[in-house]
């Protein structure tokens, strides 16, 4: 070989493709990703990222603090659990993220969730609920859980227990917040963040921001956090038939009788705006011979559990069910609904109108708008868009 040869470059090694690969990393949209995730979530079937994956992934591996109003299935799990997988150290057998989900379904959901986006990075994830052996859980906080998803209630017994450590936990996210609220859970999730580190990062996804959530956000995060809010489809379904009744809310009761005579439910889905409404409303028909059960944050996981099946069996006429407490509930025979109290905005009434004519099945609609809801309903109407039409009260007939 003379002096101007230039010597022949070596192959790089398998595991040296494998390095410079991870090093440049893979793209999930516009979005870069490593290997190890570009691998999992080919597996779990992503192509493009969703809205609120596009828009939250960015801030949250950057380290922001953020606020992100999401309904569930808008792929906003993954929106959070792409940024706490790369940060998590696999070599380190400590808590280092902390997700607080309000039941124990949406607990494994999450975790599972996490738990495939992490498989090629050997992430170690374990859920945390009431109402399943707490031996187990501990077990798995002791084989080195990197990432924990709990229930409030759970987590916090098990950090006053001392077997739970939030010294080294970077992230904490709070998944459904206003389920959360709605569920009594505020205080303990306060409490829980308190006891975690101040340099943390903290996001907080919620479908609706009421007051008791903005001072969560203003108390616990940092100043100035992103913000992310992902609109829902307002289209509503076709099948649904939707039906509008002026109605004094003195005379609600009377008007939904009147309608249950001229309907004939045989199951009906009422929603009202608090757990207090629901309760007096179901006293009020339960005085007048239905058989009706309430739905809100204020009954056990038990409970209900117990109601949604009996419900689904038929054996409840009358379910009566605050928004929080009804989202994801998936009937598949549920005719009617009944917005008792008019939706605060479009996304809600979207949202209970989306309970019946599911699965090409008809349904109807019908909503009450009182007295001092004419500005709110003529918002909805010019948003939805959609065709409503107006229906006749016999106790209004002066004929």
């Amino acid at each position: 070989m003379t002096d101007t040869d230039t010597p022949r470059a070596e192959e790089p090694s398998a595991f040296e493709v494998a390095v410079l690969a991870a090093a440049a990393g893979y793209r999930f949209g516009e979005i870069e990703v490593p290997a190890t995730i570009a691998r999992a979530i080919e597996k779990m079937g992503f192509v493009t990222p969703t809205e609120v994956q596009a828009r939250a992934i960015p801030p949250l591996r950057n380290g922001d603090d953020l606020i992100g109003q999401a309904q569930t299935g808008t792929g906003k799990t993954a929106a959070f659990g792409i940024p706490i997988v790369e940060k998590i150290d696999p070599s380190s057998a400590h808590v280092q993220a902390l997700v607080l989900t309000p039941t124990r379904e949406l607990c494994v959901q999450v975790t599972e969730e996490i738990g495939r986006i992490g498989q090629f990075r050997n992430v170690r994830t374990v859920a945390i609920y009431g109402g399943s052996s707490m031996d187990k859980q501990v077990e798995g906080l002791k084989r080195g859980a990197q990432v924990v998803v709990g229930t409030p209630g759970r987590v916090l017994d098990l950090i006053r227990r001392g077997e739970l450590r939030l010294d080294r936990v970077h992230t904490v996210i709070l998944d459904e917040a206003d389920r959360m609220l709605d569920m009594g859970f505020i205080v303990d999730v306060e409490t829980i963040l308190s006891r975690s580190p101040r340099a943390r990062q903290t996001a907080l996804f919620s479908a609706t921001m009421p007051y008791a959530i903005l001072r969560i956000c203003d108390r616990f995060m940092k100043r100035n956090p992103a913000q992310v809010t992902v609109r829902p489809d307002l289209r509503t379904v076709e099948t649904v038939r939707q039906v509008v009744y002026f109605v004094a809310d003195q005379d609600k009761v009377k008007a939904l009788l009147e309608l249950t005579d001229q309907f004939g439910f045989d199951r009906l889905l009422i929603f009202r705006h608090t757990q207090i409404g629901v309760d007096r409303l179901a006293a009020t028909l339960q005085r007048r011979g239905k058989n009706v059960a309430g739905l809100h944050g204020g009954l056990s996981q038990r409970e209900r559990d117990r109601t949604l099946a009996s419900f689904k069996a038929g054996k409840i006429q009358f379910l009566i069910a605050t928004n929080v407490a009804s989202r994801g509930l998936d009937i598949t025979d549920l005719p009617y609904v009944v917005s008792y109290d008019i939706p605060e905005d479009a996304d809600t009434y979207v949202h209970r109108i989306g309970r019946t004519g599911r699965a090409g099945k008809e349904g109807t609609a019908i909503t009450f708008v009182g007295e001092w809801d004419l500005d709110a309903w003529e918002a909805i109407r010019a948003e939805v868009g959609a065709r409503v039409e107006e229906g006749k009260l016999d106790l209004y007939d002066q004929g």
